[in-house]
């Protein structure tokens, strides 16, 4: 397969991520965003263009006239296809309504007799400790119901010569000639065949089997065939020989990085770059190892559980690593349900201070505070990483809101050699994300001060104390060019985020601690 070849997972036609599979919370995203995007399009299609191309991230549709027939093929087909979605998205704001009214503290017993049809056998209702009333998804039944559509899972395929490609969260992807879009759920098998071939070639049968499956058929077998290339693919590098103590860090972009030793490999979110721009050089799927020993995933957000590179690597992981979340609530979906779905079976949840025995030493799972609005949300941790006499901490996005956390932490885990914090500390306001899902809106205020923000400088500094680390970089900025389509992220040099993280590298080197801001790629000397 050519290097260049852009693999998209769609869910009716929208850029897939874990929110779109959970049914629930898929439900309330096309009732309250998608269909209210679209439909806000077919009406003033060329003030959705303007404004998509200044605010990237806003809730625009990134199209002109000409794209209005597709949009109203997609409502109309959405409304059909989906129409139990949007019965239970309507179950959902009625049992919200029914519990607002009647639970007033006494018992909810008479209450399940009420639940609506689409909800029944669901959900289970409940107080908090003070009195408040809430529903609880059954998550796993959910995804055995009526309301999970694989059916609606496809992966558009084309050869792309640029990092440019619209908002995911705001324009669905319609058809175009240069694409071929494979109907087939994401747990197919079939998608590991197609994407091993990025390594190991591929066989005029697996076209035959694509084109089976791909929308338009026969006609589309030429821009298949363009995909692949009869010249043989480049040797791939042979795997270092490493001494025991011995470990490779590469950063490949945003928070991912590839941590090697003798015997054992381990990914964090994985997101892999394809070669695309001039001057990018990214590393790509071929800077790759056979196989990745563990991947851990940090939270459950769009641009860290990035299912386009998971399901281009499925057939490279052994096992998965990713937070318990607090199971049937809609802030809060199950990560480990949504990607069992999506056919990955190796799959261990952990909850804070959990450990992981693997070759060499040990994960830790470690607490995660901020970044998701203030919402309850257990879904989201760092990593500490101890192997082969070195130790890591992964801390994506946390923000440092109560110091004494890390340092109760720190008496526990140690200290840590190579710290990797996020410092997106200038983040979207909670409806942002969560908005669709909220019961009734935020205000404005409200909404302003509960951003998803990381830590800025003042609260970074007290958590790298408190593990008194060798090396700090900045990284999870999302500020790589190929990201832009998942982030929306363009920054200047007066950006809070560059200019908090640029103050906390300078405190750090005062006190003789190596730092820096990753970007693009970088091979980190231990």
């Amino acid at each position: 397969m050519k290097s260049n070849v852009v693999f998209e997972p769609l869910i009716n036609q929208w850029y897939a991520w874990t929110f779109l599979l959970q049914p629930a919370t898929y439900a309330m995203l096309l009732k309250n965003s998608q269909l209210r995007i679209m439909e806000s399009f077919v009406k003033a299609p060329e003030l959705h263009k303007r404004s998509a191309e200044k605010m990237a991230g806003g809730p625009f549709l990134n199209g002109g006239k000409e794209m209005v027939g597709a949009i109203e093929s997609l409502i109309a087909g959405s409304k059909v296809q989906c129409a139990a979605l949007l019965e239970l998205a309507d179950a959902v704001r009625d049992l919200d309504a029914l519990l607002a009214e009647k639970a007033d503290g006494d018992s909810l017993a008479p209450l399940y007799a009420q639940i609506p049809v689409a909800l029944r056998g669901l959900v289970e209702l409940g107080y908090d400790l003070h009195g408040h009333p809430s529903v609880r998804f059954i998550e796993s039944l959910l995804y055995a119901s009526e309301y999970y559509l694989p059916a609606l899972q496809s992966v558009n395929g084309f050869l792309a010569s640029s990092d440019d490609r619209s908002f995911m969260m705001s324009t669905p992807r319609t058809a175009q000639e240069h694409m071929a879009r494979i109907r087939l759920p994401f747990r197919d098998a079939l998608y590991d065949d197609l994407f091993a071939s990025r390594i190991d070639g591929a066989s005029p049968a697996l076209v035959d089997s694509l084109l089976e499956h791909v929308e338009g058929g026969a006609a589309k077998r030429a821009v298949v065939e363009a995909w692949f290339s009869d010249a043989p693919p480049l040797p791939r590098p042979a795997a270092p020989e490493r001494a025991a103590g011995q470990v490779r860090v590469r950063y490949f972009n945003h928070a991912t990085v590839l941590v090697e030793s003798a015997g054992f490999s381990l990914m964090t979110d994985p997101i892999v770059g394809y070669p695309l721009e001039p001057g990018s050089d990214p590393f790509t799927f071929s800077d790759l190892p056979e196989r990745i020993d563990y991947v851990l995933l940090t939270h459950n957000h769009q641009d860290h559980i990035v299912l386009e590179s998971l399901l281009q690597l499925r057939h490279r992981i052994g096992t998965l690593i990713v937070p318990r979340s607090h199971v049937g609530f809609l802030q809060d979906p199950s990560i480990k349900l949504a990607l069992q779905a999506c056919g990955f079976e190796r799959i261990i949840e952990v909850g804070e201070m959990d450990t992981v025995a693997v070759p060499g030493g040990e994960i830790v799972a470690l607490p995660f505070l901020g970044e998701h609005g203030d919402l309850h949300i257990a879904a989201k941790m760092a990593f500490a990483l101890k192997v082969a006499g070195k130790s890591l901490l992964f801390a994506a996005d946390s923000d440092n809101l109560q110091p004494e956390l890390y340092q109760r932490v720190a008496k526990i885990v140690g200290r840590i050699d190579t710290m990797f914090l996020g410092m997106e500390c200038e983040g979207a306001p909670m409806s942002w994300l969560y908005g669709a899902l909220l019961k009734q809106p935020l205000g404005r205020k409200f909404d302003q001060n509960r951003r998803l923000n990381g830590s800025n400088c003042e609260r970074a500094w007290p958590f790298i104390q408190c593990f008194s680390p060798r090396q700090v970089f900045i990284y999870a900025m999302g500020a790589e060019p190929w990201l832009k389509f998942i982030s929306s992220i363009d920054y200047t040099e007066q950006s809070l985020p560059i200019v908090e993280s640029d103050k906390l590298i300078e405190r750090c080197r005062a006190q003789d601690i190596w730092s820096e801001r990753l970007y693009l790629k970088k091979e980190i000397k231990l």
